[in-house]
């Protein structure tokens, strides 16, 4: 299937940048260098993450068009019933092979063949290790921008992979100096400055448009302040939770809570009768032996912002401490609805329940504080690594755990369902592409586009992702 059409896929990674703060930057005039080259290309201006915001959702959508509950790749860390241990992809498990395997032939991997990629998390191509580029990732350095650049052109050059995806890492400056610090703005400035050496590169590899090239960021962030350990909110409440300090096998635990960004939150409980042999079900989470509901016990504590949890096979529900609401799926229409069931809207939806299809339901809610929350929380119940309970942190709040990285002052976090979180940009140019300013899409689109290039649509059926940046109009 790769190489039908010869053309180069180039996708640079910008991870963790505020898409606020991209889109504010580029549309002021800030980054010459990228509006001169992108300027009959296509720019979204609302491209939405993939839920929870971490890189592990976010690549399993892009390389897939799959949400993270169906690629299983819900993020850095998860925990396994069938081994009673944390799950940590740094340390402990391997990306690649938790990736569904129904999808393993139906990615970006099998379209165009023959890639190489510096910082992917599901390797499925050559894996270039840059040692120094890690660390000035660890360091916060912003030399990682002119390091990545000048690796990924000479790799260009000297390869001409079909396809060349790297990331270029903010995440470090992002949770120190805040999502909108003076550091943020100047990687961001670093990189328009750097980008004429990656096209120069480019152009010398494949030819003058000849290669079809993305820039995005993977996710945002939210700032914090207050921090709630959720281990020890677990122990508090009377349960024997798994520590996520020790990644190992924990037979006397009853229970795991951990992050992912910090700011969802995954928990994970034994049955009442068979243990870890069988998630809880709906009705045991709101009536635990001797803790009553669980669902109300975690919202209404200070730092959770709602609680999520499959109800049945068609319907999720959303608790806050003012309310409660229900997402539901009907399958024979393919269409969501979602409504109050009491209290106030746990979404601050405030729109009529009535049944939509994912595409309404995104353009309903791209510029609301949780952007595309129904589709996406809805899917991400499918995971087999999905915690039983997903917790959304509230403003100002995340889940840091004590033995997580010591920054010298942790000021924003992500993985949340927040508008700041999950909306971010997608820059596009090459063959086909059209001169077009997008107001909304989903960052999994880029797969479509892809896929179309390649003349290969059918490893889109059936997925999330939509074309739109080739002029075509949607269904």
């Amino acid at each position: 299937m790769g190489g039908k059409l010869g053309i180069p896929v180039v996708l640079v990674w910008l991870d963790c940048v505020a898409g606020d703060l991209f889109v504010d930057m580029y549309r002021r005039g800030r980054l010459e260098n990228l509006a001169e080259f992108f300027e009959e290309g296509s720019f979204v201006k609302n491209a939405v993450s993939c839920f929870p915001t971490v890189s592990e959702s976010a690549e399993g959508g892009v390389v897939s068009g799959f949400f993270s509950g169906e690629t299983n790749m819900v993020g850095e860390r998860y925990f396994s019933r069938r081994q009673r241990r944390i799950k940590h992809y740094k340390f402990n498990a391997r990306a690649e092979k938790d990736f569904s395997p129904r999808l393993r032939r139906k990615t970006l991997d099998a379209i165009v063949e023959n890639g190489i990629a510096m910082g992917r998390i599901i390797h499925a191509c050559e894996e270039v290790v840059d040692l120094v580029a890690t660390r000035y990732e660890r360091e916060g350095s912003l030399k990682i921008v002119e390091r990545r650049i000048e690796v990924a052109s000479r790799i260009a050059v000297e390869k001409k992979p079909n396809m060349l995806f790297f990331t270029i890492s903010a995440d470090y400056i992002s949770h120190v100096y805040g999502r909108r610090g003076d550091a943020v703005e100047k990687f961001i400035k670093r990189f328009d400055e750097s980008f004429p050496l990656l096209t120069e590169a480019l152009d010398q590899a494949y030819g003058r448009d000849n290669y079809l090239l993305f820039v995005f960021s993977d996710h945002g962030s939210a700032n914090v302040s207050k921090h709630l350990d959720l281990p020890a909110f677990l122990s508090e409440e009377g349960f024997n939770p798994a520590m996520p300090d020790l990644l190992m096998e924990r037979r006397e635990a009853n229970a795991a809570a951990l992050s992912n960004g910090r700011r969802v939150g995954l928990l994970y409980f034994t049955h009442p009768e068979y243990g870890w042999r069988r998630r809880p079900g709906y009705k045991i989470l709101r009536n635990y032996p001797g803790k009553g509901d669980l669902l109300k016990l975690l919202a209404q504590e200070e730092g959770v912002e709602q609680v999520f949890a499959r109800k049945d096979r068609h319907s999720v529900v959303v608790v806050s401490e003012e309310g409660e609401g229900v997402i539901e799926y009907d399958s024979q229409s393919d269409r969501y609805r979602y409504r109050v069931v009491s209290g106030s809207d746990p979404l601050e939806y405030n729109i009529e329940p009535k049944w939509m299809s994912e595409e309404e339901w995104l353009r309903a809610t791209y510029d609301k504080e949780y952007p595309d929350a129904v589709v996406q929380i809805y899917n991400m119940f499918k995971s087999k690594n999905c915690g039983d309970l997903v917790l959304n942190a509230t403003t100002g709040w995340d889940f840091w755990e004590p033995w997580d990285i010591p920054y010298p002052e942790l000021k924003a976090s992500h993985g949340g369902l927040s508008k700041d979180e999950m909306v971010t940009f997608i820059l596009a140019k090459g063959p086909k592409v059209q001169k077009l300013e997008i107001e909304y899409a989903r960052l999994l689109d880029i797969f479509a586009t892809i896929a179309s290039c390649y003349d290969v649509w059918e490893i889109v059926a059936g997925s999330h992702a939509a074309e739109r940046i080739l002029g075509g109009k949607l269904d």
